[in-house]
């Protein structure tokens, strides 16, 4: 282990700075001798499906057509976000009517009640009515006694 280690310390890595080190970026599908592979149905199916070639069976380029698939993806967030609003204006117009039918409800509720009322207090005016009439009290009708002559009943 020890004359590994020696050997390995041994490498004179100062020349080699990271810009020489790099390796030029490669494309298996440029590269002629892979091209046997790459003509292969099942291969091209995966390809197409990945968006990788067209369906003439070209290969695509990516950083050729970025500007159009950043304008793709700009006009798919630009659509989401037409959508996102338009559901909610929709949403907000099913809450307004909702709340609409809801006071037309209570409205015609307590309209029910107060007729409710009304009839009620009209039936006990009639049945007070005949329970005097049979027991024989009479009151005066109102507005034609002496004190609605004179305006009041404590003045002159």
């Amino acid at each position: 282990k020890k004359n590994v280690l020696d050997r390995e310390e041994g490498w004179d890595l100062s020349t080699c700075s990271s810009v020489q080190a790099r390796l030029p970026s490669y494309n298996a599908l440029m590269d002629p001798n892979m091209r046997h592979f790459f003509e292969n149905r099942s291969v091209q199916k995966h390809l197409s499906k990945t968006g990788q070639i067209d369906p003439s069976g070209r290969v695509i380029d990516l950083e050729r057509n970025k500007s159009k698939l950043f304008i793709l993806e700009q006009e798919f967030k630009s659509a989401e976000r037409i959508e996102y609003w338009r559901q909610k204006e929709e949403e907000e117009m099913r809450h307004r009517v909702q709340q609409k039918r809801h006071q037309a409800l209570e409205r015609a509720r307590a309209q029910e009640k107060l007729s409710k009322l009304k009839e009620d207090k009209l039936i006990r005016r009639e049945i007070m009515s005949v329970m005097r009439e049979s027991h024989g009290i009479k009151y005066p009708a109102i507005g034609s006694g002496p004190e609605s002559r004179s305006g009041s009943a404590f003045g002159p």
